[in-house]
């Protein structure tokens, strides 16, 4: 019997990427259904926002630690947990998020999603950046293997951290499978619960500068402003408030057509996957990204994407995407008019990244990264 302990901080509390990464991970895991394979999965203490489902296959178990929050947990998890697995016996641990603890007395996987905050320490408040560079320098370091999830983050592990590259496997994300087309009749009370227009651009992602949402917003303002795009086309922005957002909202506030710009929050399931199906277009110029998760999903959704042609998100979208310059209005510009006005482009880019966004399948990702533990455990 293999048996695999997993760090379940991400999979039960986070909604972003860390935590879709996760749960898509065990979850595939588990779909498996090999014989051989044990997963325990430590969870944090108190309220979640996600639970997982009963399997032959998975055992929860509940970190205890007087200290609320994140600062009883990290000491739970640097602390406790090591002890915790070497009275287990287990015969792997994975850490799916970057950090990995110390003196586990089994071999150790950790998962890198990206290294951002070295690209970028300017998008980052002091003490995570601090943290985080010593934190996943520290775990890269220890770990036995290390998994990426794009060959752009394998690129910046050898770099920054001078990691071997035999020391790493890119192993792509899946796509999100609970998110699925819709039928025509369940999409209507999501254009009314979000008040849709008929034409819109889509972003979907935390609001941080980053995203570049603010470039993103002039590029539409000037079509608007030219007349290279239907006066009725509005700009859509479906995501949660993350760090430094105030010169993106005062950007935006100063646009000639911010009336057409909205924010409508965060949206989840059902109607998530209901407001990219409905989307003329998608857009995702975002400066930098482990992966880019939205650029598959609106692709599995049936919507032409627009993206960057930096770090990863030429892997995540590959041919089936139109690729512009983030740092390039003009290029943005030219990128979202091509797309909102040729019918015939649309349509051949929904085929391509239909086709594209099939391949990064769950069991893919369970797959390869079964072989990885097989060879550690």
């Amino acid at each position: 019997m293999m048996h695999i302990a997993i760090d379940g901080k991400r999979f039960f509390a986070n909604s972003s990427g860390l935590g879709r990464y996760s749960r898509s991970l065990v979850e595939s895991l588990l779909a498996l259904d090999q014989e051989d394979l044990l997963i325990t999965l430590f969870r944090p203490k108190g309220r979640t926002l996600f639970e997982a489902t009963e399997n032959r296959a998975l055992r929860v178990v509940g970190a205890e630690y007087l200290l609320p929050g994140d600062i009883g947990n990290a000491l739970w998890r640097f602390r406790k947990l090591p002890d915790l697995i070497g009275r287990g016996g287990y015969s792997l641990f994975h850490g799916p998020s970057h950090v990995i603890p110390g003196n586990l007395p089994c071999p150790a996987i950790v998962t890198m999603l990206d290294l951002i905050f070295l690209r970028f320490p300017e998008y980052f408040p002091l003490y995570d950046r601090n943290y985080y560079r010593y934190m996943f320098r520290k775990s890269a370091l220890r770990a036995d293997h290390i998994i990426s999830i794009s060959e752009a983050t394998k690129t910046d592990l050898m770099a920054f951290f001078n990691i071997p590259e035999e020391k790493i496997s890119v192993i792509y994300p899946a796509v999100d499978e609970t998110l699925f087309p819709l039928e025509t009749s369940r999409l209507m009370p999501i254009r009314e619960k979000f008040k849709l227009p008929e034409t819109y651009v889509l972003y979907v992602g935390n609001i941080e500068p980053r995203k570049n949402i603010l470039r993103l917003a002039q590029a539409f303002d000037h079509l608007m402003t030219s007349k290279r795009i239907s006066p009725q086309t509005w700009l859509l922005i479906v995501g949660r408030k993350g760090w430094f957002t105030r010169k993106i909202f005062s950007g935006i506030d100063k646009l000639k057509h911010k009336a057409q710009i909205r924010f409508a929050g965060p949206a989840y399931g059902d109607d998530l996957s209901g407001i990219y199906q409905m989307a003329t277009v998608m857009a995702y110029p975002s400066l930098f990204e482990g992966f880019g998760y939205p650029v598959l999903e609106a692709m599995q959704l049936g919507t032409p994407v627009l993206t960057s042609n930096v770090s990863s998100m030429p892997e995540a979208g590959g041919e089936a995407a139109r690729l512009v310059d983030p740092q390039d209005m003009e290029d943005i510009s030219n990128g979202l008019a091509d797309l909102l006005t040729n019918e015939k482009l649309r349509k051949d880019m929904i085929q391509r990244g239909q086709a594209h966004a099939a391949q990064f399948t769950s069991e893919k990702l369970a797959r390869e990264t079964l072989a990885v533990y097989r060879k550690f455990a």
